[in-house]
């Protein structure tokens, strides 16, 4: 091989990511959208397109010539007994096998090269090695348990496909006594702990800011699209609730209801139980184009599959008792591993009222196998089921008003996915992967209606209709019932081939995803339809007439190693193509190419970085909100006689549906040092067009009628004389309407083990700056007595802006030969600041209400703004406070967990949060009269594990 196309190969390479990471930053933030897809294509391909243009002029042939190939050999023991389906991984080719009954495994026909293999196993110890060209690799596993040094009860740092990523083992989760997936992710740099709480709808919220020291943010707005655009998979099979449209009256109350939902935010991490959990991988970064349908990151979740004892664990704490019962069975010999489980759990909201509660119900059944003479076919195979209870009786404190709120789900899933190691040339992994997911729905909420009169119409078409009057007090009853069901199927394949002195593992791929809700929908109990206070009325609407949402997905990534200088640079670099409703006229689309690319410059220090676009499908809540019916009254004439009554009320129909609503899509770029155990990476990630429902203002004439006589026991005579009146009603529409940008640094220092004190020490945080604002303007008018209601104002789009720098340093101090681990945590919010954007009293522009509607948006100049007077309605009182940024003096929280192991049967833990009771009063900048207490309360909780 001549060495000047080697040299070029080199040169081309380590200058192609150069450009690629800065080209879309710099040079092209001008340039025309599509512009910019264009341009970056070529400069993620160049990585590959120039190395095999660069060899091939040497000889066609041999761009997919081998070099010399070699087989990696290797065995898998633990306590000196082979490991029947380990599972071991070729990081640099992403390759991934199981080993067979021998404990074996072969990687057959790689080319030559430096390797590294992670090797898993069910309650073991992961394991990373080199491996060794030639030899037989042995791969002792220890048991991942407190009676080994160096136990995993942290999060550690990882690179899934060159992502920046968390890895979370079982022992980790089992020290942190979760009780659901939610608090697994406090183990991330630069999040918050709080107590575990299962009073409210909880959602993933990965690099977002906002966030007090209770985990709550206080702008829904960035809340929501960050959670629903977090992707949760549980053993590679993604779940969806994109067919949920469990909202009252999206016109009106958006996504939401009285009860708590998930429609339209992402999935309630409330339901998954962390018990049954193997590990989770949480992708931070820019994950592989493997991923999709998704905006913010990956909670990537392997569930217990082996073969392991019975365990019962019971755990307790003020607000929650619970009780897990899990076992894998050997189903036979060389037929694989059956693991059971069962989880029930009672949380109240407080511990003095238990007017609401929340109880959940999950078991599942994992099958796990290997299959062929070769031991070459991998299945897992998944049933889950679960039912989850938000409950509400009427608080006797508030019997008058006869409050019930009730959410009531069940959830029925169904995954398989696999792994056929064919070995063939354009064939070496084939991965598939196919689910279902069938939730049934049934959402409740009821309240006395007292006081006023009214009456309400059923009417679905415009029209003034006669009605009758409502009675001055009645019970009002709404069900939403739905059935969402999710339907997947994905397949790709692995292959890898060299160029010269560059390796490449390529992954080929397509998805399929539908979404369906066949539920019966939304409906009132009797004839007693809610009242109407806004003007906008509520319809029974049947769920099954929604049209279902398809999406397909292809993707291609090439996983390039290769040296430059003498010193290892590592790409991955892909394309991925999503089509939402495809061959139809409201077809979507979304153009996703990502790279991640680290080169070492020093042994043991290496920089990485990464660039990369993702892409959201708008869920059908968004895709189809419910019709606009706008109820007025024509007439309203209430006599004691039923006889002398009337009513009539004008209904006006608008469609809602946004026809321009987008699939929401996200950039990201991080750069980053990594030196051995210690890891510093900047990022920045922008949402420029997230989805939210949006106020919009409409415009109709209604007719105004009088009574010209009435004779007693008989309906009024009506004048001659109609009247039209121009209304103007504001609802809810969803649009691209929410803009985000995250910037900061996160950390992760592993400082190792100081052995004399057997303490190991860990700090990770991070600074965080989240800015979310509207992209369209506010448009308000107030109504003022003796003023005519005759313009409406725009005002600039409002925001906030948050600051947080967070630490969290952990001591672990474990002594084995007695089986103790106690882990110490010292989290401190140093910054911690947040402020309004855009809040201004005068408007920049008005639109004219004219007959038939609104004229065009007319600009003010900066005179016409300034005349504006303070008692018009277009003058909008912002309090003084609104301008104010809120900042709050640093804040220490310290936090206690131990673990205690009697023998190898009995376990028992327990934790104390923020043990020292530090709940200091702080007084508000934004609010100098107002003290608000701090910190999260002191809490406990103990568990109780027992294998038998």
């Amino acid at each position: 091989m001549p060495v000047l196309p080697v040299l070029l190969n080199k040169i081309a390479i380590f200058f192609s990511i150069q450009f690629s990471l800065i080209l879309n930053s710099v040079y092209l933030h001008d340039f025309p959208h599509i512009m910019k897809k264009v341009f970056l294509s070529v400069a993620l391909w160049s990585t590959t397109l120039l190395t095999g243009h660069l060899l091939a002029s040497t000889s066609t042939a041999y761009f997919f010539q081998q070099q010399s190939s070699v087989d990696i050999k290797g065995l898998v023991v633990s306590e000196g007994q082979p490991l029947v389906g380990a599972t071991v991984t070729l990081v640099e080719l992403g390759l991934t096998l199981s080993s067979g009954k021998d404990g074996k495994f072969v990687f057959s026909k790689v080319p030559q090269g430096s390797y590294t293999l992670i090797v898993q196993y069910a309650g073991m110890k992961v394991q990373q090695v080199k491996a060794t060209l030639g030899q037989e690799i042995k791969v002792e596993l220890e048991e991942n348990s407190i009676a080994i040094d160096d136990v995993q009860v942290i999060g550690q740092r990882s690179k899934v496909k060159g992502a920046t990523s968390t890895f979370i083992s079982r022992q980790a989760i089992e020290h942190l006594q979760a009780t659901s997936i939610a608090e697994v992710l406090q183990l991330l740099p630069g999040q918050a702990i709080y107590n575990p709480s299962f009073s409210t709808l909880t959602t993933p919220m990965i690099r977002q800011g906002g966030s007090d020291p209770t985990g709550k943010t206080h702008d829904n707005k960035s809340r929501g699209v960050a959670s629903l655009g977090t992707s949760i998979i549980i053993n590679g099979a993604q779940l969806s609730n994109n067919a949920d449209m469990q909202a009252v009256n999206t016109a009106q109350g958006g996504v939401l209801s009285s009860f708590d939902n998930a429609s339209g935010r992402g999935t309630d991490l409330r339901q998954l139980t962390a018990d049954n959990v193997e590990s989770i991988e949480v992708i931070r970064g820019i994950p592989s184009v493997e991923y999709g349908d998704l905006t913010s990151g990956v909670i990537d979740v392997k569930t217990k599959a082996a073969v392991q004892p019975l365990q019962a664990k019971f755990r307790l704490n003020p607000t929650l008792k619970q009780g897990w019962v899990g076992q894998g069975f050997a189903v036979g010999k060389d037929q694989g591993a059956l693991f059971v489980d069962v989880d029930y759990t009672y949380a109240a909201n407080n511990q003095i009222q238990t007017s609401e509660s929340y109880k959940r119900f999950n078991t599942s059944l994992q099958y796990t196998n290997t299959f062929g003479a070769n031991r070459n076919l991998y299945t897992n195979t998944t049933l889950n089921f679960g039912g989850y209870y938000d409950d509400s009786k009427i608080d006797p404190d508030l019997v008058v008003n006869q409050v019930i709120n009730q959410s009531e789900n069940y959830d029925l899933r169904f995954s398989t996915n696999g792994r056929w190691n064919l070995d063939k040339r354009f064939a070496r992994n084939i991965n598939y992967v196919l689910s279902a997911q069938l939730g049934f729905q049934n959402g409740f909420q009821q309240m006395m209606n007292n006081g006023s009169l009214f009456a309400v119409s059923n009417a679905l078409v415009d029209g003034t209709y006669e009605v009758d009057f409502l009675p001055s007090s009645y019970l009002q009853q709404i069900y939403i019932k739905g059935k969402p069901l999710n339907l997947q199927a994905r397949l790709s394949d692995n292959f890898y081939f060299s160029t010269g002195a560059a390796r490449h593992a390529i992954t080929v791929g397509g998805t399929y995803t539908l979404d369906k809700n066949f539920g019966q929908g939304k409906y009132f109990a009797g004839d007693m339809p809610p009242k109407n206070n806004s003007g906008l009325g509520f319809r029974p609407r049947r769920f099954e007439d929604i049209p279902a949402l398809n999406q397909i997905a292809f993707y291609a990534e090439d996983k390039l190693a290769v040296d430059v200088f003498g010193r290892p640079l590592d790409i991955v670099a892909g394309l991925r193509y999503d089509w939402i409703q495809p061959f139809r006229d409201d077809a979507k689309s979304a153009f996703s190419p990502r790279i991640n690319a680290s080169y070492e410059l020093f042994k043991d220090f290496s920089i990485h970085g990464g660039y990369g676009w993702s892409a959201k499908a708008p869920s059908l809540i968004y895709m189809y909100p419910d019709p606009v019916y706008l109820d007025v009254f024509s007439l309203s004439h209430y006599k004691q006689d039923p006889a002398e009554r009337l009513a009539l009320v004008t209904t006006r129909v608008f469609d809602a549906q946004n026809q321009n609503l987008e699939m929401a899509k996200s950039k990201k770029i991080e750069i980053g040092v990594d030196y051995k155990k210690f890891s510093i990476t900047a990022y920045d990630e922008r949402i420029a067009n997230g989805l939210d429902m949006y106020q919009y203002y409409n415009f109709t004439n209604v007719p105004i009628y009088t009574v010209a006589s009435q004779q007693p026991g008989q309906r009024p005579e009506l004048s001659d004389v109609v009247k039209d009146s121009l209304y103007v009603t504001d609802y809810n529409v969803p649009r691209n309407n929410v803009n985000i940008v995250n910037r900061g640094i996160e950390f992760d220092f592993d400082f190792g083990k100081v052995k004399p004190l057997r303490t190991s020490f860990t700090l990770n945080g991070a600074y965080a700056y989240t800015k979310s604002f509207d992209n369209n303007p506010f448009v308000y008018a107030r109504r003022v007595p003796n003023q005519p209601y005759n313009k409406l104002g725009v005002y600039e789009g409002r925001g906030k802006e948050y600051t947080r720098f967070l630490t969290t340093l952990r001591a672990i101090h474990q002594i084995p030969e007695i089986r103790l681990l106690i882990t110490l945590t010292a989290q401190t919010i140093w910054t911690d600041k947040d402020k309004n954007l855009n809040y201004t009293s005068r408007p920049y522009a008005v639109m004219d209400i004219v007959e038939g509607g609104a004229g065009e948006t007319r600009m003010l100049s900066e005179q016409e703004i300034a005349a504006i007077s303070e008692t018009s309605g277009l003058f909008l009182p912002v309090a003084e406070s609104y301008y104010r940024t809120e900042s709050w003096k640093p804040l220490w929280l310290f936090n206690t967990k131990v673990t205690k192991e009697f023998g190898k049967n009995y376990g028992f833990s327990f934790y104390v949060n923020n043990i020292t009771n530090n709940r200091p009063y702080q007084r508000s900048k934004r609010n100098p009269d107002q003290l608000e207490k701090r910190n999260i309360p002191v809490f406990f909780g103990s568990e109780l594990s027992i294998k038998f």
